[in-house]
């Protein structure tokens, strides 16, 4: 097979984050390599537009809720199943749980059958039941993970039984050659736009505002941090259903002005390439980091809980500094010790850069999944 037509799969309808970043990433690689690529994903998705802003196919003519419809469930399996035969896609690629059992259930209705692909992004539990073993075992043809600890979550579970030969890891990428790309970053303006003194360092946080993100430990680690380096500037970028309750505590607390919710921004290496530290918080799900990784392309240290797949690229006293989750303690005293060291932050800056470089390049990622297509193919 020459080239492949590709749909890739995506359940999220707002904000942005590691999974639609991964899923645009390889569809755009996909498509520079000559392949059709089409993204599905609900109606209003950023996905989908910034998918379209890049010139690749969309459909959105869909809803994925999360609780389950009979009726919606049934229509949508019909849309896909009239994609899939309308465009000739011959590989079915699903990233989330609603479009996973959506969009597979509508490929083996298809005739001939496309390939199909699962990426799993975080590691939240499989339940090893019934249904499951059936999706994982029989339905899907291979899955890929965004790191090794994804795979430790399935093999705990043993859902996927003998399938667990046909998993394969391709780590997440960020573009640090052009995007994230410190030498190519005009930060003129940036810190007037944002009413930040020139000589305030500032710290750095880009997730979604979700529970599992654990910000309400960054928020206690600022508050503590700025008793101690009260001009220091505490940047959080992301939108979520935690936001309200969060500013309600920066309120509480007495952090207005020094910690602020900058929403979505498109302009995140100009915002890093300010930056001193770079603090991320998640407390369960993470599997790899997307937003580290953009951290230290832009050379700027991380300090982290040691949640799943962080560690992969967070380099203890290397890249930055790993805690356990929730030691807020932990978080103030690498962050201080960063903040007060200009050498140390440099020394990790460019160790993160050249680290991420050299594990994280995103011409593997887009390779990897060809070949894996490829391989797929030879064992069906």
């Amino acid at each position: 097979m020459g080239h492949f037509r590709v749909l890739h799969t995506n359940m999220h309808k707002g904000g942005w984050g590691g999974q639609p970043n991964r899923i645009l990433t390889v569809a755009r690689g996909l498509q520079k390599k000559g392949h059709h690529v089409i993204i599905a994903a609900p109606k209003g998705a950023t996905l989908i537009e910034r998918a379209k802003k890049e010139g690749i196919s969309v459909f959105d003519d869909l809803r994925l809720p999360k609780k389950f419809n009979p009726v919606t469930y049934v229509k949508e399996v019909a849309r896909f199943r009239r994609l899939i035969k309308e465009q000739g896609i011959n590989v079915v690629h699903t990233h989330g749980s609603q479009d996973t059992w959506t969009a597979v259930v509508a490929a083996w209705l298809v005739r001939p059958r496309p390939l199909v692909v699962r990426t799993r992004h975080n590691t939240f539990p499989v339940k090893n039941h019934f249904l499951n073993r059936i999706l994982y075992r029989r339905l899907i043809d291979g899955i890929i993970v965004v790191s090794d600890a994804v795979t430790d979550v399935f093999r705990q579970t043993g859902v996927l039984g003998d399938k667990a030969k046909e998993v394969l890891t391709l780590h997440s990428v960020v573009d640090a050659q052009g995007r994230f790309n410190p030498e190519k970053i005009e930060v003129e303006g940036i810190r007037e736009e944002l009413r930040i003194p020139s000589d305030a360092p500032v710290v750095v946080n880009v997730a979604r505002l979700a529970r599992e993100k654990g910000h309400i430990y960054l928020l206690e680690a600022a508050r503590e941090i700025l008793r101690e380096l009260p001009e220091t500037q505490f940047l959080i970028l992301g939108e979520g259903p935690m936001r309200t309750h969060l500013e309600e505590y920066v309120q509480r607390e007495g952090l207005k002005g020094r910690v602020r919710f900058l929403g979505l921004r498109r302009d995140v290496p100009r915002i890093l390439r300010v930056s001193q530290v770079f603090l991320f918080t998640p407390v369960a799900g993470e599997s790899l980091g997307t937003a580290v990784l953009e951290a230290l392309a832009m050379e700027v240290p991380v300090v982290a809980f040691n949640v799943g797949g962080i560690s992969a690229s967070v380099r203890q006293g290397e890249t930055g500094y790993l805690v356990e989750p929730e030691d807020v303690a932990g978080l103030v005293n690498y962050t201080l010790r960063l903040l007060k060291d200009k050498e140390l932050r440099r020394c990790l800056g460019r160790a993160g850069r050249k680290w991420m470089l050299e594990a994280f390049g995103e011409e593997s990622l887009v390779e990897g999944n060809i070949a894996f297509y490829h391989r797929l193919l030879g064992i069906r």
